[in-house]
Order: C-alpha cells, then sequence, then structure tokens
C-alpha cells in the first residue's frame, strides 16, 4: 500500500480540486497519511494570486526535496496556478523528487486522468466518502477580465463553463450524502453559461439549485460588481435557500486607481450596486476584497478608499497589500509603492475594518439565530448563520449537520458567541 498526502494552497476552488485528487488517489488503493515522512507521493495544488503562497510552495518543494534525498520519498507532483506559470523554478528547486507537473488551466478530469497515467493504475475500487455538511462546486473556471494586477487569467485560462446538467447531477449526489449546504464557485461567476449561449446562465443556476430538494441553504462566491444586475438582484430576492451574503470585491475606493486597475466600473457604481443590495436584502451581510498600495495609489487614493469603507460598512474586508504578479501589467507601472509604506495603509485600514467589524457583529448580541453546525470540538460547536458569520456556541448537544437557534450573547470582530 503506497502513502500519499495533498497540501492545498488558495482558493475554494483549490479546495475542492484537492478533494477531487484525495478522492482519485483513495480509489487507485493508496493510503492518505499527515506526515510528510510517511508519505510516497505528496501532491501540491498552488496559488500564483500572491507571491508569498508562491514563496511558501516553493519552500514546500524544497523540505519534501531534503526528504527525499535522505530517505529516498516521497516524490511530489505539483498542480494549480504556480504549475501554470512558473514552471523552471519548481523544477529548479524540486529537481529529482518532482515527478509531475500539471498546470492549473488544464482540466480537472485531464489532471486526474495524468495521475492515473502516471501512477500506471490499472484498475480502481470504490471507496467510501466522508459526508459534508456543506460542499463546494465550481461551474465555471478562469477569467476573461485581465484585471491588470491579477494572474488568474494566465494561470487558470480563459472562462469555461461547466455543463448544467454535470453541475446539477454532482449537487444532487452530494445533497443525498447529506450536505446542508452548496457553495457555488466561479473566478467571476456572474458570467457563468455565456460561452455555452447562456444570456442569464448564472441567475437561472440560482434558481434551478435554490429547486433541489433536501438542500437548505445556497452561496456563491465570487461576484464582479461590473456584472451584477439590478434584475439578477431582484430575481435573487425570489430564492428560498440563497443565504443573505454578499461577496463583492471593490479593490479600490478611487476611481483614478479603479481604472488603473482595469476594473471597469467606477466608485458611484458600486455605490448604487450596494445600495442596492441593502433596499432588497436589508438583513445581509457584505463583505469585500481591498488592495492597498497599488502602483500610483497616493495618499488621496488611500483615502477615498477608507471614505468608502466607512460609508459601506462591510461586515468584513480582506486587505491586502498590493503584490506583484509576473506578466501582469501592473507589474511593470511606475510609481510602485514602497513596502514600508503599504504596511502602514494596510494596518491602518486593517484597523478601522475590524472596528466596523466589531459593530457589525455586537449588533447580533441578544438576538436569536440560526446556524448550520459544521464542527464539534470538545464542548464547542461551530456553525454559521445564513449571513456567514461564524457562531461558536458553549455546551451545544445538537450534532454536526444540524441547523439549530441560539441566542448570541457574546461578539468580537470575527466570532459571535451563543449560548
Amino acid at each position: 500500500m503506497k502513502n500519499f498526502k495533498i497540501v492545498t494552497y488558495g482558493c475554494q476552488i483549490n479546495e475542492y480540486e484537492s478533494e477531487k485528487f484525495r478522492e482519485a488517489l483513495l480509489s487507485f488503493g493508496y493510503n492518505e497519511v499527515e506526515k510528510d515522512e510517511d508519505a510516497d507521493l505528496i501532491l501540491l495544488n498552488s496559488c500564483a494570486v500572491r507571491e508569498k503562497a508562491n514563496l511558501k510552495l516553493l519552500s514546500k518543494i524544497g523540505r519534501i526535496r531534503k526528504l527525499f534525498e535522505k530517505q529516498g520519498h516521497p516524490v511530489s507532483v505539483v498542480t494549480g496556478c504556480v504549475a501554470s506559470v512558473n514552471e523552471q523554478a519548481i523544477k529548479r528547486v524540486g529537481e529529482k523528487s518532482i515527478i509531475a507537473l500539471f498546470k492549473g488551466y488544464e482540466s480537472l478530469d485531464d489532471r486526474v486522468k495524468k495521475l492515473r497515467k502516471l501512477l500506471s493504475v490499472t484498475g480502481e475500487k470504490k471507496i467510501s466518502l466522508v459526508q459534508k455538511v456543506f460542499a463546494y462546486v465550481p461551474i465555471i473556471y478562469g477569467c476573461n477580465d485581465f484585471c491588470s494586477y491579477c494572474i488568474v487569467p494566465i494561470a487558470k485560462g480563459r472562462e469555461r463553463s461547466r455543463a448544467k446538467v454535470e453541475i446539477l447531477e454532482e449537487i444532487n449526489t452530494l445533497v443525498k450524502n447529506g450536505a446542508q449546504e452548496i457553495v457555488l464557485l466561479g473566478q467571476n461567476i456572474n458570467h457563468y453559461g455565456r460561452d455555452l449561449g447562456y444570456k442569464n446562465g448564472f441567475i437561472e443556476m440560482l434558481e434551478d439549485v435554490d429547486k433541489i430538494p433536501g438542500l437548505k441553504r445556497l452561496r456563491y462566491l465570487t461576484s464582479y460588481p461590473a456584472d451584477f444586475t439590478l434584475s439578477v438582484l431582484e430575481r435573487m430576492r425570489k430564492l428560498k435557500k440563497l443565504c443573505s451574503h454578499f461577496h463583492l470585491p471593490v479593490q479600490s475606493g478611487s476611481n483614478k486607481i479603479l481604472k488603473s486597475m482595469e476594473r471597469g466600473y467606477t466608485r458611484e457604481q458600486y455605490v448604487e450596486l450596494i445600495n442596492s443590495v441593502r433596499i432588497l436584502f436589508p438583513y445581509a451581510s457584505i463583505t469585500t476584497d481591498i488592495i492597498v498600495g497599488f502602483p500610483g495609489e497616493s495618499e488621496k487614493d488611500y483615502n477615498e478608499t477608507k471614505s468608502l469603507v466607512e460609508y459601506a460598512q462591510f461586515d468584513r474586508s480582506f486587505v491586502a497589500a498590493y503584490s506583484k504578479r509576473p506578466n501582469t501589467p501592473a507589474a511593470v507601472m511606475e510609481e510602485q509603492i514602497d513596502e514600508k509604506e503599504k504596511k502602514k495603509r494596510l494596518n491602518d485600514l486593517l484597523s478601522l475594518q475590524n472596528a466596523i467589524s466589531l459593530k457589525k457583529n455586537r449588533f447580533f448580541i441578544g438576538k436569536t439565530v440560526e446556524i448550520l453546525i459544521e464542527s464539534i470540538v470538545g464542548a464547542q460547536a461551530f456553525g454559521r448563520i445564513p449571513q456567514d458569520k461564524l457562531v461558536i456556541v458553549e455546551g451545544c448537544t445538537a450534532r454536526v449537520g444540524d441547523i439549530i437557534k441560539t441566542e448570541i450573547v457574546d461578539a468580537d470582530f470575527i466570532h459571535l458567541r451563543g449560548k
């Protein structure tokens, strides 16, 4: 029996793909282990969106190589975004311990077939899959938007929608196997079906999934503000299982920087969108992504981002300092911001957002909310409300998969606490 381990970096799509690789390796007769030194094969599913994730991958490959040189195993297979854009560095760091690279823009089915061929698998066995409370399901891969800072179109390729019948069949199977919540995934999920000839593919997909018997909750990631229309929002109001949470990445509050980023919308258009969300979904949470220190970002531009955060009152912002990515227009722009200033702006904006998040979370104190229990550790249960806020419940007797009501008794800027 050969042993394997999977290490995943990056987004939810990578998590989904890693789970499919795991299922394949188990069906090949491999056994999953926790420690690197016990593995014969380590599959590394990589992310290139930030330089930090890229460096983590190369460091991991180097450690695996040293183990390989010492004990003759493990070997590694690298897949995902970094395999698409940084092949030479991977081979240089890994040398003989690397046995294959599967590019991130290749279809998942093709990569699993390559893995099967690489390992000379002649037969497969049925496996008992672990039941999941929630599950990710990609509906579209790649991206056609070409924001000036983003490496995704290079690493993941152009947009490719999955067939609707295939998606619905997968979700039905997941629900029958115990999934209560489904999270649809796409780099720009609003574009689902355009390449298949669907005019309103995204909202129609939401409507179809909403009708699946047994499904309790429905979410999706990630929307592109320029493609989110009022008509889509109005149709969303009619869905019974869609959770009250909108993740709308703004990236900057400055029109000058938004134009330089090639985002395709203005600050004013973004504000109009979130105002529409607040009117149509008054109890919804809104989260966002923001980049600080983008090339050419003046103090005035940064302050415009701060003022947008103050106006929007996001429930949470995922803030990152700009990171140069190879082969992107922003990497060679003039007026690059020095690292010290990036860090200063990053910490300043995080401080503002944390204060807002604390206020938004404390709003729930004294209220009774409905949570889906995702895990239990000791006497604590962990779950989420429809607004995608994590709740820690003390002394809970519920089981994983139960949907329960709990009173919120405390909150910090990250969690709610229930009893």
